[in-house]
Formats: C-alpha cells, structure tokens, sequence
C-alpha cells in the first residue's frame, strides 16, 4: 500500500472515537511541496489492497503549526486520548484534543547540545506502574489507565540520544504535564 505524501516524517494510530460507528484511521505529517501537510486516512482502506490510499481528511496545519518558525512535524504520538506532535525544527511537542481540536498543551523541548537545538526526531509517552518499570506492553498503544509514572523519551538524531524523563503531572504552565527541572 501506498499513500499520497511524500517526505512523510510523522504518523500516529488513532483508535475508534467515542462516537458510535467511529473507525481507527491513521494521521500522517509530511512535506508536500515545501508545505506542511497533515493527511487522514482511514484504516479500512488499507486492507482494501492494492495501490495507492487516499486520504479520508486532512488536518487544519494553519490551526496545528500557528506561531511556529517551521512547523515541519518530526514525530506524532497518540496517548491517553490526545493526539501529540513533535515539531522538531520548532523545538516543541504540542497536544491536541482529537475530539474538538484544541490545543490544549504546549512544551518546549531541551537543548541537548549546542548546535543540536532542533534535532529532536522521536517522541513517545509511556506510563508504567508505579511499582517499577516492568509492564505488559499494554502502555504503548495509547490505551493505558492514567495512573502510575509518566515517561517522556525523546529521540536527538545527532548526536544520536535517547532521552527518558520521568514528567511533573502538576498541570504546570497549564498543560498536563511539564517537564523536570534537570530538563529545562
């Protein structure tokens, strides 16, 4: 199967809505053109077979990357019912509500190294136990139960680093979760 984006960088797995009759589909971020594009696809045409999948939708990128220098999507995340993005050349992951649009959480992301300011290229959420980091793999699907500690990992493509911060869900800077002092 195929879709029709080409220099896609980032895609997320968006489970059935709420809404009755609501079906999984699959967001995509890329660059068309030199321009943001933000394409919906819904799942059931990928088992369809065959060649090229059309996209269902598309996201508003004027609504989604407003403010930013760049907005070239570097990473997308769907967990515990928010739809994230990382803006890798903005330095910044910001959340929003699937259901209305919104946005409703904006996190400026850490220097790693001098000269590496805007090299962020993955991000993943993951909540584990609070009894220890052992889990089941039920927290990767964005399915998990909001209770225990929430990890952040982040991805530098150079130097190449991973990251995992253990975040501050004190609803800091009105957002959900904020980042660790040792990270800001």
């Amino acid at each position: 199967m195929e879709i029709n984006l080409q220099g896609a960088e980032g895609m997320a797995l968006l489970p059935s809505g709420d809404e009755e009759g609501a079906a999984p589909k699959l967001v995509v971020a890329g660059l068309l053109s030199d321009n943001l594009s933000i394409d919906v696809f819904d799942i059931e045409s990928f088992q369809s077979g065959g060649g090229r999948v059309e996209k269902s939708s598309k996201m508003n990128k004027d609504l989604v990357s407003r403010g930013l220098k760049n907005g070239k999507v570097g990473s997308m995340h769907y967990f515990e019912g928010l739809l994230y993005i990382l803006f890798d050349n903005d330095r910044v992951i910001r959340a929003f509500d699937t259901n209305t649009g919104k946005m409703v959480q904006e996190t400026l992301l850490p220097v790693a190294e001098l000269g590496s300011a805007y090299d962020w290229e993955g991000m993943r959420l993951q909540r584990v136990p609070s009894e220890g980091i052992a889990n089941n793999g039920s927290q990767l699907r964005g399915s998990s139960p909001p209770s225990g500690t929430l990890l952040l990992h982040l991805a530098l493509d150079t130097p190449a680093q991973v990251w995992s911060l253990a975040l501050n869900e004190d609803g800091g800077d009105g957002g959900r979760w904020s980042l660790p002092r040792c990270a800001v």
